[in-house]
């Protein structure tokens, strides 16, 4: 028997100039004649959202299916069937009134070592606990050209007393790789975009590149034209649409830059920040949707904000600082624009799924075939309580999650939530810190 349908690798890569490069999405192509389909790999994304969620916004009211949306997750509504959330938890307290709603956010610990005054040793030695990302990372990574990525909107600096008197690496931080090595959030999108499709550690060609302002997409025309020649139709539209994707993140980057005028002359910093949050917040989700589409890295964490942060909120009608806002005494007024700020990112993170859903992978969509879990590390921020934080988790997991449901796990640690999404993605690890047991999801 003659087999002439042809097989294109998993990870083929389009290479241009300046070090360029550019992965593919999954195309038939890829799949060799007679052979079965391949599995579709699991992706997990963690979004961490700081200063706690009002409880009485956020928790349906009824137990198990068909509950009822409260106000600030209600922009999820869309996705009912392919989502969980979880009500009555507690979350660790930590280390400190801030530090601990972050930093054991993935892990249920936070700094390690710590004294018996409720301080910590840790300013001199970073040491925490391996997070369930990297656990998951460990069996779904493969040969992706990233086995994670992390990023964020914001840092706390370096300034003394700026953290609490604990190393800042402990706020910068939600993903540790091991129990001693932690991997801060990026909160530069031009330094993430480098990083999934440049060569980030020649600073002669990434800074040849911004000052050119040479696209990416023009720098692999020519392979592009080659391989879309070899392609079925099909497969061209998913390769024309995945790289509409990335010239779109490409112009969003080059028009904060114009505004910025960021073009320094300086390869160590080679843009600056957006100037607008919301741009930050959408080219960011862009960013992880591409990291997700091209199979650059399956397993990805966001922290929106560090706690205590001081964002305003203008674009939206808040022009007070975010931790201000949580302090909110009860204020009918404060505790309005606490459920504004919220929702807000709720539906920044409702967009981003949106994409997800709409984006073929496979025999489904990337959403099939993803867990998102959007939390944060206390609920009542005024209080700065532990008690029923807000947890969320949207996708089909590859069918490993039964959406339309409100789980009520009454004094249960969010250890033994992060223990179930561990399992999901395929980490078989038996306990965490303060896990009594698993949730089941």
């Amino acid at each position: 028997m003659i087999i002439t349908k042809k097989h294109l690798s998993r990870r083929t890569f389009m290479r241009g100039t300046l070090g360029a490069t550019v992965a593919l999405p999954f195309l038939d192509a890829m799949i060799p004649a007679l052979s079965a389909a391949p599995t579709t790999p699991f992706r997990f994304g963690a979004v961490y959202f700081p200063c706690g969620v009002w409880p009485d916004t956020w928790h349906p009211e009824k137990e198990g299916s068909d509950f009822e949306f409260k106000p600030v997750m209600q922009p999820l509504e869309q996705f009912r069937n392919q989502l969980v959330t979880v009500s009555k938890m507690k979350a660790p307290w930590g280390s400190s009134v801030h530090l601990g709603a972050s930093s054991a956010f993935l892990n249920g610990l936070g700094p390690a070592n710590s004294r018996s005054d409720g301080k910590s040793d840790a300013f001199g030695k970073i040491e925490s606990k391996k997070t369930i990302d990297q656990y998951i990372a460990d069996q779904v990574a493969g040969d992706t050209p990233l086995r994670s990525i992390e990023v964020g909107t914001e840092d706390m600096g370096t300034a003394v007393g700026a953290c609490d008197g604990f190393a800042c690496t402990f706020f910068n931080t939600l993903a540790w790789r091991d129990d001693s090595s932690p991997l801060p959030v990026g909160i530069n999108p031009r330094v993430t975009f480098e990083r999934m499709f440049g060569e980030t550690d020649s600073k002669e060609r990434r800074f040849a590149r911004l000052k050119e302002k040479q696209s990416l997409l023009d720098s692999v025309t020519e392979e592009t034209a080659k391989l879309k020649s070899s392609l079925g139709a099909p497969d061209r539209a998913i390769l024309d649409e995945y790289l509409g994707n990335i010239r779109d993140v490409e112009q969003q980057l080059n028009r904060m830059e114009a505004r910025l005028g960021t073009i320094t002359g300086n390869p160590e910093a080679p843009v600056g920040l957006p100037e607008a949050f919301d741009d930050h917040m959408t080219v960011t989700y862009n960013l992880m949707h591409l990291a997700y589409q091209g199979d650059i890295s399956r397993v990805f964490t966001f922290m929106t904000g560090h706690e205590a942060s001081d964002r305003a909120y203008p674009h939206i009608g808040i022009p007070e600082q975010h931790h201000t806002i949580s302090h909110h005494g009860n204020n009918p007024e404060k505790l309005a624009k606490y459920a504004k700020i919220a929702t807000y990112q709720i539906s920044k993170f409702a967009d981003f799924l949106d994409k997800l859903k709409a984006t073929p992978d496979g025999d489904g969509t990337l959403l099939d075939h993803a867990v998102l879990y959007w939390g944060s590390g206390m609920s009542n921020g005024n209080a700065h309580d532990r008690n029923n934080p807000p947890a969320v988790m949207v996708g089909g997991g590859c069918g490993r999650l039964k959406g339309n449901r409100h789980i009520v796990a009454k004094d249960t640690p969010t250890s033994n939530l992060l223990l179930a999404l561990a399992h999901v993605g395929g980490a078989e690890i038996e306990s965490l810190p303060a896990s009594t047991g698993r949730v089941e999801l």
